[in-house]
């Protein structure tokens, strides 16, 4: 499959639908979703992910990618922060930060500089960096994500994890040819990056000019076979000089480019672009959501056909009904506000529930680890491996119960739907009316900052990810018991009294466990309520369009029964085109095999 030809035939359907029905469905309920899906395929972005250890040459190979030398490189270690590189004929940084502020600032190497692991600033006020600037490898909407090194900054491991990986169509993982996939690197992969399904990697081996050139095959059979025995399976490793390859791409030296094997690897990314797994389940999700919107349509068209039956006197007593209807909608959005009020304590009660269960668990296991500790640098067990056991507990709750507690937002979403849609069959006798004219579909936003449906709409790359991952975010976790802070637990240290630290430790550790708790499910509630807000909010605004769009092809069809000549030809020719267009160009079985 090439995904960029599949896609540009679908936006080209999407395009022509919709003149379509601007024409013949001027207030159709469709026209949002479809001015959506639009702008949602123009604005798609491939998004390649660069990984890697420090002292690995990462920093080196994202600046031949890009073929500047930008990204900062005479530091150690360099990357703290995770840096999108998009397109764009000016220059600029702009910082996104935790507190949802975006500063703009020129770019260049020196403000990067600003924000490598050895500068003086707080990562946990920094979100991520958006790099704007002038690169083949960027023009046709391929986004380049460059991320810290992976044996520090253990913290940002989740993040990468759960915003950006989730919707990335490429992953390049950097190691070092003279010594490869490590033991740290091999948990990385197990751990994280299968986890996510991503077992197809593409491993570069840096450093390729260090290697004897006779041992430079014995050295790539070495790493493959260490590959295979990490992956289950065989992997092509890319052998990588980095340091020749931005040097050559500076000299524009064609000879010295070709050795570094970074043309190579820029084929590869080309090829799994446009043919790779992702884009293929974007491309799926792009046209699933084509057919659902063509599904109502087909619906309002088939509502205006049966209206053509009946007479001016019908016609005119069901525009009095809706009129009637819509008359008691403050009592009616009353009514549906009780309900939700409901449905979310509800839901709250739940996820508080499952909270404590696992708050619980949590606090036994790491008394467990703090009671079994026999080492003597307890220093690193409180402010290292404490505060990753507990990430690592927060993120394994959420891996368990994002997906039901989305679905039980959905399943409310359906419910308020399925209320609305009664009430107005009910009160407004229109027999045609099929109940999928009035379902309301994926109310939930997969992101509260989600900017629109799309996977990477306007460069923003956590379409995808798990919305509640994003709660954990960097000031949320912090070393749980400063040393310095517990002036009774050193002193014991310095006597060699483990067994009496331990009971103060648990004690301490407990404390800041039940903060983290508390903290934690003060935002899962706001993320409930604005949840179930959005909900409600999308129902009312969906269902308005549809009452709309039924408004309007009643006016349609008492201007018809009037015998205004011209206006009958117009509207029904306009609405025959329509449904001619659907019924050839947009069909079920095409969707399931993928080929919309």
């Amino acid at each position: 499959m090439n995904y960029t030809a599949e896609k540009e035939k679908l936006k080209q359907k999407t395009d022509h639908l919709l003149q379509l029905v601007k024409t013949a469905l001027p207030d159709s309920s469709q026209l949002k979703s479809l001015s959506e899906l639009q702008e949602d395929l123009a604005d798609d972005y491939y998004s390649i992910i660069v990984l890697g250890e420090f002292k690995h040459g990462k920093s080196t190979f994202v600046n031949a990618l890009l073929g500047q030398d930008i990204m900062p490189r005479n530091v150690t270690p360099t990357t703290a922060t995770i840096n999108a590189v998009f397109h764009s004929k000016k220059p600029e940084v702009q910082i996104l930060k935790m507190n949802g502020e975006i500063e703009k600032r020129e770019l260049s190497v020196t403000v990067l500089n600003d924000y490598t692991a050895s500068s003086d600033f707080d990562p946990a006020e920094i979100n991520y960096l958006k790099l704007f600037m002038e690169s083949r490898l960027l023009e046709n909407r391929v986004v380049l994500i460059d991320t810290p090194g992976l044996n520090d900054l253990n913290q940002q491991r989740s993040d990468i994890t759960y915003q950006f990986l989730p919707r990335a169509d490429v992953v390049i993982f950097i190691t070092s040819m003279d010594g490869a996939l490590r033991s740290t690197e091999e948990a990385f992969i197990k751990n994280t990056l299968q986890k996510n399904g991503f077992e197809k990697l593409m491993i570069a081996a840096n450093f390729l000019d260090r290697i004897d050139e006779e041992e430079i095959d014995d050295a790539v059979d070495f790493i493959e076979r260490r590959a295979e025995n990490i992956l289950g399976e065989k992997t092509k490793i890319f052998p990588l000089s980095s340091k020749d390859a931005l040097e050559a791409r500076l000299r524009g030296d064609q000879e010295l480019l070709e050795y570094s094997g970074l043309l190579e690897i820029e084929a590869e990314i080309k090829k799994r672009i446009v043919s790779g797994n992702r884009s293929q389940e974007k491309l799926v999700r792009f046209q699933t959501r084509l057919w659902i919107i063509a599904e109502s349509l087909r619906a309002e068209i088939e509502l205006a056909e049966h209206l053509s039956e009946e007479t001016l006197e019908q016609l005119v007593e069901q525009v009095q009904l809706v009129s009637e209807w819509l008359s008691k909608q403050p009592i009616l959005q009353n009514q549906l506000q009780n309900y939700i009020y409901e449905c979310e304590s509800e839901i709250q009660f739940i996820v508080r529930k499952s909270l404590n269960f696992f708050g619980s668990r949590m606090r036994e296991d790491i008394e467990n680890r703090i009671r079994l500790f026999q080492g003597s640098d307890i220093k690193s067990l409180v402010e290292t491996q404490i505060p990753i056991l507990i990430r690592s507990h927060f993120n394994q709750w959420i891996d368990q119960y994002n997906d039901h507690i989305h679905e039980l937002l959905q399943k409310l979403a359906k419910e308020v739907s399925h209320g609305l849609s009664q009430s107005f069959k009910q009160t407004i006798k229109i027999k045609a009316i099929r109940e999928d004219v009035l379902r309301f579909t994926d109310y939930v936003e997969s992101l509260p900052t989600q900017t629109g449906n799309a996977s990477v709409k306007a460069g923003l790359l956590m379409g995808g990810a798990s919305s509640i991952a994003l709660l954990l975010g960097a000031s949320f976790f912090i070393p749980l018991v400063g040393m310095a802070g517990l002036p009774f637990l050193s002193q014991k240290i310095a006597e060699k009294q483990l067994g009496n630290v331990k009971p103060d430790l648990i004690q301490a550790v407990n404390l800041q466990i039940n903060g983290l708790l508390d903290q934690f499910q003060s935002q899962l509630d706001q993320y409930i309520i604005q949840a179930v807000e959005n909900i409600k909010d999308q129902a009312m605004d969906e269902y308005d369009r549809k009452l709309s769009s039924i408004q309007f092809i009643l006016d349609e069809e008492i201007a018809s029964k009037k015998q205004e000549t011209r206006h009958i030809t117009d509207y029904k020719k306009n609405l025959n085109m329509l449904k001619e267009f659907i019924k050839t160009e947009i069909k079920r079985e095409e969707v399931v095999n993928g080929r919309v």
